[in-house]
């Protein structure tokens, strides 16, 4: 008897959504975590102070200096490579359920940064970035001038 799984009946219903819609090979169809397709890697929070966006990606065990990050205008890509554990013989290994491989997160920010003011830092599996908007996206303050 087959046991009915919910997140592998709502990936069917989201891949009949994209074929719908005319996006049979979205990016949304690779899965770095085993059956969880709808979840992307690496988690990610996003604030912004009206100056500068600052993007919090959970890393853990990503070799730093193999992290790619890119900003084109508006949109935040990170890439690298999860490692797993090399050093075990496959025949050995009993249970992965920590994901390795290679992966790719893009994130559309609300306006453009600029992309030569971005900072990066990595630190305990936590990568932490902050993209200054562009100046032409900073929020401007116009004074009125009361007349009479």
């Amino acid at each position: 008897m087959a046991v009915w799984d919910p997140f592998v009946e709502l990936e069917r219903l989201r891949q009949e959504f994209d074929r719908a819609a005319g996006r049979p090979g979205s990016a949304r169809s690779f899965a770095f975590l085993p059956g969880r397709g709808a979840r992307q890697y690496p988690l990610v929070n996003v604030a912004d102070d009206g100056e500068s966006f600052y993007v919090e990606a959970l890393a853990p065990g990503v070799d730093p200096d193999q992290l790619e990050i890119t900003v084109v205008q508006n949109r935040l890509t990170i890439a690298g490579e999860k490692r797993g554990a090399g050093d075990v013989a496959p025949e050995r290994v009993h249970r992965v359920e920590r994901a390795a491989g290679r992966f790719l997160r893009t994130v559309d920010l609300l306006v453009e940064v600029d992309a030569d003011r971005v900072e990066a830092q990595y630190k305990n599996g936590l990568l932490k970035l902050t993209l200054p908007r562009a100046a032409a996206s900073r929020p401007r303050r116009v004074t009125v001038q009361s007349q009479g």
